[in-house]
């Protein structure tokens, strides 16, 4: 018996989840070296604490529930927070009621970090969320060009007259770009996780070189280094340059700046009206005739899919001003920047 202890008891240490057992009096009495291991503690400190203790303060209301419902009615499952040595981890914790002959003894369970299966269930959800979105979009934007189409082919094939036909090119060639911004969008959409880390001079700079210009100026005033993709970061510049640049002029001012929280893309452009601001990224809106609507809501997206959040605000000159905030972000002094 014995020995059948120790193999138990060498067992459960070796697991990655925590187990735990707490008395009827809710206090910790049994325990896996997996507990000490997360949050650092010694067998001294642990024994008697609460399971309360362990968790976010957020959380601890939901934990104190559960153990009421142990309890009561014999076991639960419930999810909670906790910092530890290998990070924030949301765990999984179980509860199962212990007795003999009709008397409580406590409660078991195991706690599992399910922190990864919950992120991926959250893209997984706003990837089905876009997809619906798409289709929606699809729906609703191809339709009118393609009204337009089939009503200037009646015309062409009863008259014949060459701007009926260019009207039907035209149309096509719509529909052609709102079928590539849609699947840029679900290209873009899909979660970050291979970063690295980028500055933002840098890319702003190679954005600024595949956008056709003009007489429009780049200001550069960042030595911001960003954890990023550096290909979709490098698209979302060039969408808000080339937005900046189609609402802006020829000649406008397009400046990268530092903000306390992140970043920004400013102009000095006519700007967005206050009334629009909260628009600006719905897809398929669009401020010009010619315009898809799904360039700002790459943007979005792309931010998104870093983690990151962007807004539409005024820049000082009274131009439109992106703001984006990212975490973590570090500044680079001039000597140390790439």
């Amino acid at each position: 018996m014995p020995n059948t202890r120790r193999t138990i008891y060498n067992a459960l240490n070796a697991l990655d989840d925590v187990f735990y057992i707490y008395d009827e009096g809710g206090r910790l009495v049994f325990w896996n070296d997996r507990l000490n291991e997360l949050f650092d503690l010694t067998d001294e400190e642990i024994e008697g604490m609460t399971p309360v203790e362990f968790f976010l303060d957020a959380d601890q209301p939901a934990v104190e529930r559960a153990v009421e419902r142990i309890f009561e009615e014999g076991e639960t499952v419930v999810e909670a927070r906790a910092d530890t040595t290998a990070g924030r981890i949301r765990f999984e914790l179980t509860g199962r009621r212990l007795t003999d002959d009709g008397n409580v003894l406590g409660f078991c369970g195991v706690g599992r970090n399910v922190t990864e299966r919950r992120e991926w269930e959250r893209q997984l959800a706003a990837q089905n969320d876009r997809l619906t979105e798409f289709a929606t979009i699809l729906v609703h934007d191809l339709r009118n060009p393609l009204a337009v189409a089939k009503g200037y082919l009646e015309r062409y094939l009863a008259a014949g007259e060459q701007e009926d036909i260019d009207r039907v090119t035209d149309s096509l060639d719509r529909i052609e770009r709102i079928v590539e911004d849609v699947l840029t969008v679900a290209i873009e959409g899909q979660a970050v996780t291979d970063v690295q880390s980028v500055a933002l001079d840098a890319v702003a700079r190679d954005a600024w070189a595949m956008v056709a210009v003009d007489d429009a100026t780049l200001d550069v005033r960042t030595s911001l280094v960003v954890d990023a993709d550096e290909t979709r970061l490098r698209r979302l510049f060039e969408n808000l340059f080339r937005n900046s640049v189609e609402h802006g002029g020829d000649e406008v001012t397009v400046a990268v700046v530092e903000t306390d929280t992140g970043f920004a893309v400013a102009d000095d452009g006519p700007g967005i009206p206050e009334s629009e601001r909260s628009h600006v990224f719905a897809p398929g809106f669009s401020r010009t005739t010619n315009g898809t609507g799904f360039g700002l809501y790459v943007v979005q997206t792309i931010a998104e899919a870093h983690g990151w959040a962007v807004a539409a605000t005024e820049s000082d000159a009274g131009g439109a001003q992106f703001e984006f905030t990212t975490t973590p972000v570090v500044s680079l002094d001039a000597d140390e920047a790439p």
